[in-house]
């Protein structure tokens, strides 16, 4: 539980950190054994296309299908071992929107039969969205911790 809260008060210290690039997203990641948490603040640009409200019926369906599109795909995202067997479910999709600037908080939870310590996740963040240029990944599991720029596809975390 202390994990998922410390991974939590990261986030949040990156949230108050008022950054928003293009392109770039972050992700925090807690476990506490088999359980765990994803986090994640990307700008609404890099998913929709746009970070204006969406008011029209097109931009209304852009933003409801990269919504769907990041529910359905955060697994093919962020991969961990098969072996592992993890179960990714939605917790909460907020769009933060201000005038014409806006940022989307997803969270997951994560249940998984075996812990994650001693595996390795792999990230292909722009596979699924080409916008997506680089992700920082912070990661913390029993006494490991660990942060990762993703850059590319197939860029991955060793959690030893």
């Amino acid at each position: 539980m202390f994990k998922v809260l410390l991974i939590s008060v990261m986030v949040l210290a990156a949230r108050d950190h008022g950054s928003h690039e293009h392109g770039a997203g972050r992700v925090s990641i807690g476990f506490d054994g088999r359980k765990g948490r994803i986090e994640m603040e990307i700008p609404a640009e890099t998913l929709f296309g746009f970070e204006h409200e969406a008011k029209s019926k097109k931009d209304k369906q852009k933003k409801e299908e990269a919504l769907k599109n990041l529910e359905e795909k955060i697994t093919e995202m962020i991969v961990f071992d098969p072996a592992l067997k993890c179960e990714v479910r939605k917790d909460i999709f907020e769009v933060s929107q201000s005038k014409n600037h806006a940022d989307v908080e997803a969270d997951f939870t994560v249940s998984c039969d075996k812990a994650v310590a001693e595996s390795t996740v792999s990230f292909h963040f722009e596979k699924v969205f080409s916008r997506f240029k680089k992700v920082q990944v912070d990661f913390i599991t029993d006494g490991v911790q660990k942060s990762l720029q993703v850059l590319k596809n197939g860029d991955s975390l060793e959690l030893k």
